[in-house]
């Protein structure tokens, strides 16, 4: 899998986490996202609100 680069746009960031089956429940000052599963779990996940998203704050294999 690539990986991203050391900042990606924010849009970049929600696009690659919506394939990965993660849609947006809330944006404020950060962006909830919940992925629901198979088993019927959740898994969330929230990222900054900001223009540019840092590699660090990522999701990380």
């Amino acid at each position: 899998m690539a990986k991203f680069p050391v900042d990606a746009t924010k849009a970049k960031v929600i696009k690659v986490l919506e394939k990965f089956g993660f849609s947006i429940v809330r944006e404020k000052e950060h962006i909830s996202m919940i992925r629901k599963n198979s088993d019927g779990t959740t898994t969330p996940l929230t990222l900054p609100n900001h223009k540019q998203i840092k590699r660090r704050c990522q999701i990380k294999r």
